[in-house]
C-alpha cells in the first residue's frame, strides 16, 4: 500500500499527526531486535485521514506515556520519508512517519498516570513479547527466554523498589 496522501505532504516540515494505539511488536535484523509499536488510523492535523496503520520504533518519546492500552489516542510532530519496501528483486517506494517528537495521549477519557515501561531495550523487547505472547506462538513467532528473563528481573527490581 503507498501512502500517497502522506507523500502529499513533503519531507520539508514536521506536521501534526493523530493515531490509535493498537499494539506493540518487534523487528529482526538477524540476532538484533528492535521494540515497535503499531498505530492504526493515522490522520493529518486538519482531519484529513492519511493511512490505515503505521508501524514506528518505540522511541523514548513514547516510552514516556507508560504502558499504551488498545485504544489510546496519541499525538505527535513528526516529518514524512520515503523507503523501499518489498522484495529485493520487486522494490516499491513507498512513505512513513519519522522522527515523531512532542509524544502525547490525547481523548476524551481523563488521562491518568501509566505504569512505566523498561527503558532498558533488552527488558522491553521482553515485555513485547510476555505481552504478545499468545499471538506470537499462534503465528510461529520466536519468543527468546533472554529478553523475557530480562524484562522479569526489571519487573521484580521495580517491585521491590515500590515496597
Amino acid at each position: 500500500m503507498v501512502r500517497q496522501q502522506l507523500a502529499k505532504l513533503g519531507a520539508a516540515q514536521r506536521h501534526l499527526f493523530h493515531g490509535t494505539f493498537l499494539r506493540t511488536g518487534y523487528k529482526r535484523f538477524q540476532t538484533h531486535y528492535q521494540p515497535t509499536l503499531l498505530l492504526g488510523d493515522v490522520w493529518h492535523e486538519d482531519h484529513q485521514p492519511l493511512t490505515d496503520h503505521l508501524w514506528f520504533n518505540y522511541t523514548k518519546g513514547f516510552l514516556r506515556l507508560g504502558e499504551l492500552l488498545a485504544g489510546d489516542q496519541v499525538t505527535f510532530f513528526a516529518r514524512v520519508g520515503s523507503y523501499q519496501k518489498g522484495r529485493w528483486d520487486h522494490r516499491l517506494q513507498d512513505f512513513r512517519l519519522q522522527r515523531p517528537t512532542k509524544v502525547a495521549r490525547s481523548g476524551p477519557a481523563p488521562l491518568t498516570a501509566r505504569p512505566a515501561l523498561p527503558t532498558d531495550p533488552h527488558a522491553l523487547i521482553g515485555y513485547i513479547m510476555v505481552t504478545n505472547a499468545a499471538f506470537y506462538r499462534a503465528s510461529g513467532r520466536l519468543i527468546d527466554d533472554f529478553y523475557v528473563a530480562a524484562y522479569r528481573q526489571w519487573r521484580r527490581n521495580k517491585d521491590s523498589e515500590s515496597r
